[in-house]
């Protein structure tokens, strides 16, 4: 059900040109990393806030939500089409004990298209899982898939050492840099 819901989503945003992209657990699942999807994460563009909102609110019914610590993300709305949860985030940020570290979301962010469906990419969410409480596991994962595969877009990684990161963060991303394809 999960896929007919984001391929329905994805018409009607990429209709109004939203840069936007499916994160989260999926973008995992995608990679075959063996994590089933929950919900499904949407990432929009700041710029295409309103658009994507104004999409989402004719197609889907707006749950109450709310974002909790240590979320910091600008726009959090949840929505539910035909019992599929989807978390819609714009400005998606995490506070951590070294600052504030936000997702910086542009065209280079999305790693590949599954038909109309744009996907976020590991480097990414590797950064995030990191940063989020009980999602280590997750980044464990990703950094196990780079071992075998490579990192496949180092300049997100890069571009992640300019925002505040605690060390060990860093030092992750470091390493990883060294996994490069």
């Amino acid at each position: 059900m999960q896929k007919v819901v984001i391929e329905r989503v994805s018409q009607k945003l990429n209709k109004k040109e939203v840069l936007w992209g499916i994160g989260g657990s999926h973008v995992l699942y995608e990679h075959g990393l063996g994590v089933c999807p929950g919900d499904v994460d949407l990432v929009i563009s700041g710029e295409d806030t309103e658009k994507a909102k104004d999409v989402l609110d004719r197609i889907a019914e707006k749950l109450p939500s709310e974002t909790k610590p240590p979320y910091k993300t600008k726009h959090f709305n949840t929505y539910q089409i035909e019992g599929v949860t989807i978390d819609f985030m714009a400005g998606f940020a995490v506070e951590h004990d070294s600052g504030i570290y936000e997702l910086i979301f542009d065209e280079r962010s999305i790693a590949y298209h599954d038909e109309n469906i744009p996907y976020t990419s590991l480097e990414d969410w590797f950064v995030l899982y990191q940063l989020i409480p009980k999602k280590g596991e997750k980044a464990v994962l990703i950094e196990s898939y780079w071992k075998e595969n490579g990192v496949e877009n180092p300049y997100l990684l890069k571009r992640a050492f300019n925002q505040p990161l605690p060390e060990m963060v860093k030092q992750r991303i470091h390493k990883c840099l060294s996994l490069m394809r």
